[in-house]
């Protein structure tokens, strides 16, 4: 029986992923190159008997944002059955004050207000409301961030072990989503804090593959 597998799929390039914009409900669609770059991963990595095999999958989540959904549409065009999902979930980070802004945007504008006395990290500290025609929304802290994709953990863990409880192989998962959700998600997958120092790259149009040791395959049964 097939160890199930979960697969984070990055958004490819957008204007804003160029000029390192925080880029988080705007939507911003994707560029040529960044419709190149999916096209080439489903080429490599997708189809039968390759790293991804759609008849695999149980399920695609997908942000719902328009970039997310290029991307799921051009990574795997002829899903084979699997469920999509659009789920608000696995969407970006709600940057909030910072939406729009460079990093050292971020931390000009924080200086200016007394800020950053110790120095400033989405990681530790999350994101501001918007405020004063700065920003879009509100701005999402850790523990919230945490807190949505635990709950997508759990959901994600639970279907993967009724489907090998019951045997089946098609037990695959795949998250079309973006930077700071995939590198966060991979944190806590782990187990670890966000504020923990993983360093994981993850390239525009990237995907990366997450699974189980084997010893804890038998825990995700039995709690099915």
């Amino acid at each position: 029986m097939p160890t199930p597998r979960l697969f984070l799929a990055r958004h490819g390039e957008t204007a804003w992923t160029l000029t390192g914009q925080h880029t988080g409900v705007s939507e911003i669609p994707l560029t040529p190159l960044g419709e190149t770059q999916v096209a080439l991963s489903s080429t490599a990595l997708i189809g039968r008997g390759k790293h991804i095999d759609p008849s695999n999958l149980t399920r695609i989540y997908i942000s719902p944002r328009i970039r997310a959904r290029q991307t799921a549409g051009l990574l795997i065009p002829d899903t084979q059955g699997a469920e999509v999902v659009i789920e608000e979930r696995v969407r970006e980070w709600g940057y909030g004050r910072y939406e729009g802004m460079r990093p050292k945007e971020i931390l000009e504008d924080r200086r200016k207000r007394g800020l950053d006395i110790e120095g400033f990290s989405i990681w530790k500290d999350g994101c501001e409301d918007s405020a004063d025609g700065i920003g879009v929304g509100k701005g999402e802290s850790a523990k919230e961030m945490a807190g949505r994709i635990d709950e997508v953990i759990a959901e994600i863990r639970g279907i993967q072990g009724r489907g090998i409880g019951e045997g089946r192989g098609d037990v695959d998962i795949l998250i079309a989503s973006h930077g700071h959700f995939l590198r966060a998600f991979t944190k806590r997958w782990l187990g670890l804090s966000l504020d923990f120092p993983l360093t994981m790259v993850l390239e525009p149009g990237g995907i990366a593959t997450l699974t189980y040791a084997c010893s804890f395959l038998p825990s995700i049964i039995t709690r099915r």
